[in-house]
């Protein structure tokens, strides 16, 4: 049985180490829970110079776009549109921001982006220098860099806590009315055990099947050496009753 476990036990632990071990080694570029954004200055449609403190108070869903976006931001932006009109949450208490990180979208592009893509009256557009984006999208986890002309970025929305803290994301479009009123449900300082948790639930469930597949293959080599010793003893008692 030792030599057993030896043969399978301890790959399946080296593998499972080694993976752990390889992940150190990639940088995590995701949001970070409970991090505060940096306060910045920004610019709306307008012309109007803010602050983002002036939404702390309530959740904040912040997605960050650029105008010129030829597909995936258009798509996250009405995504975020069908989820929201699905939702049950209030719209009174929480704030939407696009946040532009293309500081050449001038106050007229981001005025003419709000009429084209018919962007909801109590929603905010803007955008800030590229020293304030860069600031901001970057204490949010969020990271994009330059194709050509364009932009290659991730298809994020983040949800912020009255404080201004990370406190939930999405990834994709894949996502529903129900999706976002959990996610403002946490910013809003509902518990969210399960998700925070979710890294080390995931460890324990790998590490209980490996263990649950090596007993399953050593219960299957000791009922395959029962079988034979029974196979072995039937044959000689037939080779001496003869």
């Amino acid at each position: 049985m030792k030599e057993f476990l030896r043969r399978f036990f301890l790959p399946v632990l080296f593998l499972a180490c080694a993976r752990d071990f390889l992940a150190g080694t990639v940088q995590d570029v995701s949001p970070e829970r409970g991090k505060s954004v940096v306060q910045i200055n920004w610019t709306d449609e307008t012309g109007r110079v803010r602050r983002l403190s002036e939404f702390a108070g309530f959740p904040l869903v912040l997605l960050p776009i650029y105008t010129r976006c030829p597909g995936a931001c258009i798509a996250n932006l009405d995504q975020l549109k069908t989820a929201l009109a699905a939702s049950s949450a209030d719209p009174r208490q929480f704030r939407v921001l696009l946040f532009s990180f293309d500081a050449t979208d001038t106050p007229e592009k981001l005025g003419a982006y709000r009429t084209r893509e018919k962007i909801p009256l109590s929603w905010f557009v803007g955008t800030s220098s590229q020293q304030n984006i860069d600031s901001l999208l970057e204490s949010a986890g969020f990271r994009y860099g330059r194709a050509g002309t364009e932009f290659t970025h991730p298809n994020l929305v983040l949800f912020l806590d009255s404080k201004l803290r990370v406190a939930k994301w999405i990834y994709g479009t894949d996502y529903s009315g129900p999706d976002v009123d959990r996610a403002l449900r946490v910013a809003s300082g509902e518990s969210d055990w399960i998700d925070q948790h979710s890294g080390w639930l995931y460890a324990l469930l790998l590490f209980t099947g490996s263990l649950l597949c090596v007993a399953l293959i050593y219960y299957v080599a000791q009922l395959t050496v029962a079988r034979r010793a029974v196979r072995q003893a039937q044959a000689a008692c037939g080779h001496n009753c003869h």
